[in-house]
């Protein structure tokens, strides 16, 4: 039965299920040279141990592990390689561009443009849009008359 307190060693070795015996060891011996403290490289023999050792024991874990784990994705990391750049810092993207100064900026000919375009915009013609919708909305509540906003805002 699987220690139920430690991880799958499929997950600790971050291999797939359907390694060799010779990965598992090849991983292991690797994992264990580079772990960066006792009880890690401990975790990671113990997980080789696990796998090499009773291949009932690999079965459980085997079916215990989600199918089709890939721990490694090749294709991201070899596009993080190729994409890799300097980060850019604010200070350098400051040097880079000047702002505008407010002299520079024609506020005449801003304003004018901008009037232009607000005069460009067409009310919009919702009375053929509701005169031609899809199913006519069944409206329940009385339509209010003046005296009941008036009402409503003073009290």
């Amino acid at each position: 039965m699987p220690d139920q307190e430690k991880p799958n060693p499929f997950c600790v070795l971050r291999l797939p299920t359907g390694s060799t015996l010779a990965e598992i060891v090849a991983r292991g011996e690797d994992l264990h040279q580079i772990a960066e403290n006792k009880e890690q490289a401990m975790l990671i023999h113990w997980a080789t141990e696990q796998l090499k050792s009773n291949p009932e024991t690999r079965l459980e874990y085997e079916l215990l592990e989600l199918p089709d784990t890939r721990y490694e994705n090749e294709e991201w990391e070899n596009f993080a390689r190729k994409q890799r750049r300097k980060p850019i810092t604010l200070a350098a993207l400051a040097k880079e561009s000047q702002p505008t100064p407010t002299q520079q900026v024609n506020m005449p000919v801003l304003l004018q443009s901008l009037l232009k375009l607000a005069q460009k915009v067409e009310k919009a013609d919702i009375e053929s849009v509701l005169d031609h919708a899809p199913c006519v909305p069944e409206c329940t509540t009385p339509a209010m008359e003046e005296w009941n906003v008036i009402s409503e805002l003073i009290s």
